[in-house]
């Protein structure tokens, strides 16, 4: 299996979601030729598509920072997909772009249980990943690799305190909740460097978003990330 999902960013303004992003991630958006309203941000040789809000139930409306989601692409996606989506394969023959999306995170409350629903698109594990602690998000979790999403790794959260990953599980329950990315340059806190802390796949730096529910940006720091 190559690919089973599309990584969105839903938002309210598209547009100027993908610029708010965009400038903090330090790369140029383009319009995406995909769907209307959309724009591609794109990530080594993924994209990440901000598009327009799709309000799932009475009241679900549009949050300041938007919502991450995976969109299923065709019944589960094949090698053959690419031949229906000219803007992943012609990112996928250009060369990588500086700044790549290491993993997605995907906020739980059972860590155990996400991974069996999760088993169909994560790589068999010989033995028992170690959990890891995410002090940026109050969370613990594990590291999973997958071929059948974009980035090619899950991170795995629980929440360990009232922190941000539990922000965003009583928002928008359980699924993609935050990015970690190599390449992007590293923000400035008010005394100097931003702070970092270790995490499941090295050492990292959160952008400040507007509300504390993200969708959370992990800015990885260049050599501490773990094979």
């Amino acid at each position: 299996m190559d690919r089973w999902a599309r990584l969105t960013w839903q938002a309210g303004d598209p547009a100027q979601m993908a610029q708010v992003l965009g400038g903090r991630l330090g790369i140029a958006p383009t319009p995406s030729r995909r769907a209307a309203g959309a724009w591609d941000l794109r990530l080594g040789t993924e994209l990440l598509e901000v598009v327009p809000w799709r309000s799932e139930q009475a009241g679900d409306e549009p949050t300041a920072e938007g919502r991450l989601l995976f969109e299923p692409v065709m019944q589960g996606g094949s090698s053959a997909d690419d031949a229906h989506d000219p803007d992943l394969a012609a990112a996928r023959q250009q060369s990588p772009s500086s700044v790549t999306l290491a993993a997605v995170i995907w906020a739980t409350v059972d860590l155990e249980r996400a991974e069996a629903e999760l088993a169909l698109w994560l790589e068999p594990l010989a033995n028992p990943a170690p959990l890891t602690d995410e002090p940026h998000l109050g969370a613990r979790g594990r590291v999973r690799t997958t071929t059948g999403l974009p980035g090619g790794r899950l991170v795995l959260l629980e929440p360990t305190s009232e922190g941000a990953l539990a922000a965003s599980l009583a928002r928008d329950s359980e699924g993609p909740c935050g990015l970690y990315v190599l390449g992007a340059p590293m923000p400035l806190g008010s005394g100097g460097p931003a702070r970092r802390h270790d995490g499941p796949i090295g050492a990292s730096v959160r952008l400040r978003t507007a509300v504390r529910a993200g969708p959370h940006l992990l800015l990885l720091v260049p050599g501490t990330i773990a094979p």
